[in-house]
């Protein structure tokens, strides 16, 4: 094809003086089918003048656009909506910036302000002091376990006996140790409240008070709670402060009807209501230790805490949820949907995040990958199979899919149950039975034949159901064993009868035939016994003799 110096390419350089071309311009490259026409058609531009040609590509910068134009939505992803969750999912995930060693420090020590927090309002709480040491009778009596109570620092499997034992001593000394430290401080507490509020006294009797209840504080942070029990702890104050509440409005209530109560027996009965509440209130307060108003400072204290410290982790968990699509990505197609996989990575991130020890250096993806691999790992050994495989089992059953590869490649042939065995030093029936629990479980309703017209449930035998021959034969002894015991006198048949459990498929002792025939045991058996040889007759055995045979063969 030629192109001629026509007014196309004219057209085109009046055009790009737009700084913009809409679609209905002609488009002069639509007949460019070769590598020469298109030299052919630049060599042409180049020799127009005001023409530059230039290496890279750039958005041209539009200028004079229409009303309808100003107002499309250009932002970002405004034009690429979408219905699927997983595509909605990572963009927003991807809104989220990652964050450097610094950012991940300061969130941590973000979470460490808010958890240092709640503990001190709760170590400061004499409600939650009391409930501590209730736990600590009950780990005492054994009705608690340690693991229940206090974090074990190593790993859940490793646990031994020892280890358990020598960390409930701790803790029930450190129990001793805060009820001395309570008494102590509910003294001084008693004291300072008999001294004069002014003078020496006054000051001494506040510095020991204050002293007792630091050294308190102290012991109850340093002891360190699982986070069911900290949520007790946290629930037993909040339930006092909620009994609290609804006791003030009514107090509040009473004295806005005493302002415009009229009558002197109306005033008496709303403060004779007053006093009952105040008595209600000052009863939890003894119960609590602490004046209604401490106790609600102290819940205060809490949720402002509790609220710090779930925003930083909220914070740290979104920046890093890109490393759970990551590592989610290398077990696909493994039994667990790619949704399931990011959710059970998701809960080891949270793990991670909950046990996040910023002070030892390393940065926290570093650490949190370890959790959300296992976590996978985990929900994939539990979730994945139709039936379940314990998680040793699943780990051995991946070696020897390991180990039969090597073989294979070693062998260039499909390895014995007897050459795994050797590799993996194991015997070689455990080697066999692996492989048997390795099998994947088949539908019965699998398609079975070129038709497909039948199904593999179909060639499974029942062995719950009697197959027609031994029905037949069973009908047929049924009759011969009724007419061999019509030849026996109407009593001897009877007894027979209820001695072998002809009739109801219950056998009977001598003792209860004897009650039905009312005679004694002794003569059920002189019955029964000439019963039996009148059977042994050959007139008569050698009509059951057949079926014997059969069920010797």
């Amino acid at each position: 094809m030629a192109i001629d110096d026509n007014d196309d390419v004219t057209k085109l350089v009046h055009t790009g003086k737009r700084s913009y071309r809409n679609d209905d311009s002609a488009d002069a490259t639509e007949e460019v089918h070769s590598s020469d026409d298109l030299d052919d058609l630049m060599s042409r531009f180049g020799r127009r003048p005001g023409v530059e040609a230039i290496e890279e590509t750039s958005e041209p910068e539009r200028v004079g656009l229409d009303e309808e134009e100003l107002d499309l939505d250009l932002t970002p992803g405004a034009l690429e909506k979408t219905n699927d969750p997983v595509r909605m999912y990572l963009r927003e995930m991807g809104t989220v910036p990652l964050l450097t060693r610094e950012g991940e420090v300061e969130i941590a020590k973000r979470i460490e302000r808010g958890q240092i927090r709640v503990l001190k309002a709760l170590s400061r709480s004499p409600i939650v002091i009391r409930e501590l040491l209730a736990e600590g009778e009950q780990l005492r009596q054994g009705n608690r376990g340690i693991k229940e109570f206090v974090p074990v620092d190593i790993e859940e499997d490793e646990v031994s006996e020892e280890v358990m034992q020598k960390r409930r001593r701790e803790v029930l000394t450190s129990m001793d140790q805060m009820a001395v430290l309570l008494k102590r401080s509910e003294q001084a507490g008693e004291k300072y409240a008999h001294l004069p509020r002014k003078g020496t006294e006054h000051v001494r009797g506040h510095y020991q008070l204050s002293r007792a209840q630091v050294e308190l504080s102290r012991l109850i942070r340093g002891m360190g709670f699982t986070v069911s029990a900290r949520k007790r702890l946290i629930d037993r104050l909040f339930h006092v402060v909620d009994q609290l509440r609804p006791l003030e409005m009514q107090h509040a209530r009473l004295e806005r009807k005493l302002e415009t109560a009229r009558g002197a027996d109306a005033i008496k009965e709303l403060r004779r209501e007053q006093r009952q509440v105040r008595d209600q209130i000052a009863e939890i307060e003894t119960t609590a230790g602490a004046p209604a108003a401490e106790l609600k400072r102290t819940r205060a204290t809490i949720v402002i805490g509790d609220t710090e410290a779930e925003q930083a982790k909220r914070e740290l968990i979104e920046a890093n949820l890109r490393l759970v699509v990551s590592i989610a990505k290398k077990y696909t197609n493994r039994g667990l949907q790619f949704l399931d996989l990011i959710q059970e990575g998701n809960i080891g991130l949270m793990k991670a995040v909950d046990k996040f020890e910023y002070r030892r250096g390393y940065k926290f993806s570093t650490y949190a990958t370890w959790w959300i691999r296992q976590a996978i790992t985990r929900a994939i050994a539990d979730q994945a199979r139709t039936i379940r495989i314990p998680v040793h089992m699943i780990e051995t059953i991946n070696k020897l899919i390991r180990t039969s590869r090597q073989l294979v490649q070693e062998l260039g042939r499909e390895p014995t149950s007897e050459e795994i065995a050797r590799r993996m030093e194991i015997p070689v029936a455990k080697v066999r039975k692996v492989l048997k629990i390795a099998q994947e479980p088949i539908s019965l309703e699998t398609p079975i034949g070129e038709e497909e017209d039948s199904h593999l449930g179909d060639f499974i035998e029942d062995r719950g159901v009697i197959s027609p021959s031994d029905a037949v034969i069973n009908v047929n002894l049924k009759e011969q064993t009724s007419q061999v015991l019509k030849t026996l006198t109407p009593r001897e048949e009877k007894v027979i009868k209820m001695r072998f459990g002809l009739d109801d498929g219950s056998e009977h002792t001598l003792e209860e035939v004897g009650q039905s025939f009312a005679v004694t045991r002794e003569r059920i058996r002189q019955i029964e016994a000439k019963a039996l040889r009148k059977l042994r007759h050959p007139s008569r055995s050698r009509k059951l003799r057949a079926f014997v045979e059969s069920l010797v063969e």
